[in-house]
């Protein structure tokens, strides 16, 4: 057993109680603030407690996504390889301890030339008082995770971190009850920006920053959409719903080609990840996450899927639910918000009608062509609204770049809406 020094100690629980102070701020995923206690400070881990993974052929990848965006197929846009594996407290990783008896158990994991690594916790079963952490070579921690972090569920995905080179840590305090069962299956490997570098800036030149005057008129719409890790190596977009009771029940609107064999139970879903500043363009939080949904019902015939994240999103996210209208009548003009590439959230226009047409088997709004900025592989999913601020659609796929801003559709929601009034609700009338 190795044991922490007296100073470090003192500093690690002043840590604490100031991020205890700072929760509300720096939620994720959702974590619970608070820093890891660090093992590492005294005598290295041996190499065992590394599991290092295969490099991965990014061109050979990038040349494959290259091909399948080429079809019109937005989503999801794979940014990563997943590794299947098998990393529990069993048989895996180190044991150590600190001076006061808290039992710690840490884990490296080790993607060579990796632009980020996320993970899913095929098990995740935590007793009270336990906490898991996981953090970069640059110190960016995430956590405290608790089982209240997974919505009370057995597994849990853990959005990416920056880097090739992440750790996970479990710390069980002395008198703690119950056994956990912590087990690492699935370990992604991102060849591209996750959000991090320049995966931030990864859309096209025409997209609008939502935090852009363009976007003023549509703060509510914006505060809705989220940017979704599919299966830990794919985005897509979404937004939340309201039902017709307006009661914050966490529905979340996406597209079917997202879901389609996928276990959303693993998803997670970023908030907020937008640009602070028009120009230039900069990160915005990362950490505003939740982990895992249910999905509720999907259909190939308007490409919709409708969940329900197994947490809601906590007040500091100061997320909003959008309005919809069901009537099919077409609007004067439409407006998506989106990550196009992961990028952080942009919002575009078309200043003419839509028309009907069919994409991919799906009955769909066809949008002939962008106005003002485009939709990428990374939008699918994503919200199509009324002047009225009313959602009418959400992506499929289409043609649509920067460099040809044509031809994009949207499964319509006028032809969804019956497969959705068991959960929303059979008000009819358009909602806000």
């Amino acid at each position: 057993m190795r044991t922490l020094s007296t100073a470090f100690r003192t500093r690690y629980y002043s840590a604490f109680a100031l991020f205890l102070l700072l929760a509300s701020n720096t939620s994720a995923q959702i974590g619970f603030g608070g820093r890891p206690i660090d093992i590492e400070s005294q005598a290295p881990y041996p190499s065992g407690a590394v599991a290092e993974f295969p490099a991965v052929d990014d061109i050979r990848l990038m040349a494959e996504d290259a091909e399948q965006l080429a079809t019109g197929v937005k989503g999801p846009l794979r940014f990563g390889v997943n590794h299947d594996t098998d990393l529990s407290m069993e048989n895996s990783g180190t044991w150590g301890s600190d001076g006061d008896g808290t039992s710690v158990w840490r884990m490296r994991l080790h993607c060579p030339g990796a632009k980020s690594i996320n993970l899913v916790f095929g098990e995740f079963v935590i007793p009270e008082g336990a906490r898991v952490f996981a953090w970069n070579a640059a110190g960016d921690v995430v956590g405290a995770f608790t089982q209240a972090s997974s919505g009370g569920q057995r597994s849990m995905g853990l959005a990416p971190l920056a880097g090739d080179l992440i750790t996970v840590q479990y710390e069980r305090p002395v008198g703690v009850q119950g056994e956990a069962a912590l087990r690492i299956t699935q370990v992604t490997h991102g060849y591209r920006g996750a959000g991090f570098d320049r995966g931030l800036g990864d859309s096209g030149p025409c997209n609008n920053n939502t935090i852009c005057p363009e976007g003023d008129p549509w703060r509510d719409r914006i505060a809705s959409v989220a940017m979704v890790v599919v299966n830990g190596n794919g985005w897509c977009s979404g937004q939340l719903i309201n039902d017709c009771a307006r009661d914050g029940t966490p529905y979340f609107l996406t597209a079917n080609h997202c879901v389609s064999g996928q276990n959303t139970a693993n998803w997670t879903f970023r908030f907020n990840w937008e640009s602070p500043t028009c120009q230039p363009t900069a990160a915005g939080p990362t950490n505003n996450t939740v982990s895992g949904a249910t999905l509720l019902v999907n259909s190939a015939g308007s490409d919709v899927a409708l969940l329900e994240l197994n947490t809601a999103p906590p007040a500091n996210y100061n997320v909003q639910f959008t309005g919809w209208d069901a009537t099919g009548q077409p609007p004067t003009s439409t407006t998506v918000i989106h990550h196009p590439s992961g990028d952080v959230k942009k919002i575009s226009f078309d200043h003419d009608a839509p028309v009907t047409g069919e994409f991919g088997g799906a009955q769909c709004w066809h949008i002939l062509a962008w106005d003002d900025g485009t939709t990428e592989g990374g939008s699918s999913g994503s919200g199509l609204w009324n002047p009225q601020g009313r959602l009418i659609g959400q992506l499929f796929g289409g043609q649509a770049m920067c460099s040809d801003d044509v031809n994009d559709y949207f499964g319509r929601f006028d032809l969804s809406y019956p497969l959705l009034t068991p959960w929303l609700g059979s008000c009819g009338t358009p909602i806000i």
